[in-house]
């Protein structure tokens, strides 16, 4: 990606707010929703997650190595286009603040906790018998866009229950890229990891083998969207079948929208059958969690000679990576910490 023809034409001001958060992280030039400029007239108390101004000196200071051995798990699979099949999944861990603005630790710190939080629940659901956890995303009708959030987010709450979402947790976001324009543009939605409690759940519809037009002899999901946007005007859309929730959480927060000037905001909130006074959620036995297979991390120390760059602020540094578990004379590249489970 050649950000500096990308970015040509911005303002000034902007180009050199976006030098000080790479000098911070230069992950954010992996992901372009995390360095546009923002077109927030109107809606200048919501900020993309990531843009405000580190906690303290420690953000972002190494800590260790935890990796994946789970090959199994890992069969077939990509790591950001990389065959994990038969490898390792090795992440840098880090001391973060776990807060959703700073620039350094939204992305390893916060959304990954979050993320923790929302597979512990989905997965007490599951064994519940709530049903399989989707991928639901209901944005908001156009007429409704300059509402208050709290009043959109009962809005689509309501949607999601129309359309046969029994229960879940929504993810705020309040902006989309325009290409056009290279910017972010105000386009409220939510995006929903929950359950469809219909007969069948989505998977009724996803598996159909009918002609669209015998939809009408049908209350499954599909039937009730269309008629829940000709009535309210909210899409709601179930996604393909999710690789994993921890993965699918971690992506849609480290996106996410907060608003700014309150002391406590919520980007993520339960609903339904899965909300808070229904149950609680699974405590995961280790904090790390493998974005490949879900599997648990273990903490360990690098004896291959691969150069390992720590730094966020380098250039060279890379969060997640796929490695061999040994070296060419058989010796593992990775030596597992021995009573080290879940520590950083």
């Amino acid at each position: 990606m050649n950000v500096k023809v990308l970015i040509e034409g911005f303002p000034e001001t902007y180009k050199r707010e976006l030098a000080r958060r790479v000098a911070l992280n230069r992950q954010i030039l992996t992901f372009q929703y995390w360095f546009l400029p923002v077109d927030d007239t109107g809606h200048e108390d919501f900020v993309p997650v990531g843009r405000g101004v580190p906690s303290s000196e420690i953000c972002g200071r190494w800590r260790s190595l935890v990796a994946c051995k789970n090959k199994e798990g890992h069969k077939g699979k990509l790591l950001k286009g990389a065959d994990v099949t038969n490898k390792m999944v090795v992440r840098h861990k880090h001391w973060w603040c776990h807060k959703a603005s700073c620039p350094i630790c939204f992305a390893r710190g916060w959304s990954p906790r979050e993320a923790r939080n929302i597979l512990g629940r989905c997965k007490e659901a599951e064994k519940r018998g709530l049903g399989i956890v989707e991928h639901v995303t209901v944005s908001v009708a156009v007429k409704d866009r300059d509402l208050r959030e709290s009043v959109s987010r009962k809005n689509c709450r309501e949607a999601l229950f129309d359309r046969g979402v029994g229960g879940g947790a929504m993810i705020f976001h309040g902006y989309r890229i325009d290409w056009k324009r290279k910017c972010l543009v105000w386009s409220p939605h939510y995006h929903a990891l929950g359950v469809v409690s219909l007969e069948g759940g989505f998977d009724r519809c996803r598996d159909c083998v009918h002609d669209c037009r015998d939809c009408g002899l049908c209350d499954g999901f599909k039937v009730r969207e269309v008629r829940g946007f000709a009535k309210d005007g909210y899409l709601v859309k179930v996604h393909e079948t999710r690789k994993t929730v921890f993965g699918t959480a971690y992506y849609q927060l480290n996106h996410a929208t907060i608003r700014v000037g309150l002391k406590r905001f919520h980007v993520v909130t339960w609903f339904g059958s899965m909300s808070y006074r229904m149950f609680e959620g699974e405590k995961l036995v280790s904090e790390d969690v493998c974005s490949v297979c879900g599997g648990e991390m273990v903490r360990c120390f690098h004896a291959g000679k691969r150069r390992i760059v720590k730094d966020v602020g380098d250039i060279g540094y890379v969060a997640c990576f796929v490695d061999d578990e040994f070296d060419e004379r058989g010796e593992p590249n990775y030596v597992e910490i021995v009573g080290s489970r879940g520590f950083g």
